[in-house]
């Protein structure tokens, strides 16, 4: 699916349901999450990496037990380089590329009571990620002609992209009323990165666990 298009699909989707919030019963929350991403390609360049999200949710409250859940969410993730791979014939990859951006998760789910004021929730549905900033050092190749120092690049100027997107499943429990304790698990359909060509093309899938911790108001 075209990233134009998609985009348009979430903002539509996302407007079309905070209009019709105001006519439902609507509860916010907070959420804090520890996320572990697990990128995927067919010539792998990064480990499984770590990192965390936090923001707010809006649940509104459907017929028949059903909610829809928008949400915005601050995330920071760091996958480590498997090993030093070339980026030009001064400099190797070294470390963790870093990557700090907005999430914005659109979930319908459905409400299990469970006993007085505990309830399961099971949900899914698609998010987006908006991604500001994406670095990584580089480490200077010590066999080169000419000494160069260290150095650190946008990632976006050699092929990741500042949107990606995907789709997610979560089940969570809400207890006396407020308290919230959900896991994430999450599949990308398009990718965070992609570079090279033919052979060696490249595209990086970032798919994502995150157990995640919330106080609903």
């Amino acid at each position: 699916m075209p990233r134009k298009l998609l985009i348009s699909i979430l903002c539509v989707a996302f407007a079309v349901c905070m209009l019709s919030a105001q006519e439902q019963k609507v509860t916010w929350g907070a959420r804090l999450s520890m996320d572990v991403s697990f990128p995927t390609a067919d010539k792998n360049p990064y480990k499984v990496g770590s990192g965390f999200s936090a923001g707010a949710v809006a649940n509104i409250i459907l017929p028949k037990r059903f909610f829809f859940e928008p949400g915005l969410m601050f995330y920071y993730t760091a996958m480590s380089s498997r090993s030093l791979i070339t980026f030009d014939d001064n400099y190797f990859y070294e470390g963790s590329a870093k990557i700090y951006g907005f999430r914005i998760p659109l979930a319908v789910g459905y409400n299990f009571d469970v006993a007085d004021r505990w309830r399961m929730s099971v949900s899914t549905g698609p998010y987006l990620n908006v991604n500001i900033s994406a670095q990584q050092n580089l480490d200077p190749n010590l066999s080169a002609p000419v000494p160069v120092p260290d150095k650190k690049i946008s990632l976006f100027d050699h092929g990741w992209r500042h949107v990606d997107a995907g789709w997610h499943i979560s089940l969570s429990t809400t207890f006396a009323e407020s308290y919230y304790v959900g896991i994430t698990g999450g599949v990308n359909f398009t990718p965070l990165a992609s570079y090279g060509n033919h052979d060696k093309k490249i595209r990086i899938y970032r798919n994502t666990v995150a157990v995640t911790l919330g106080y609903n108001f």
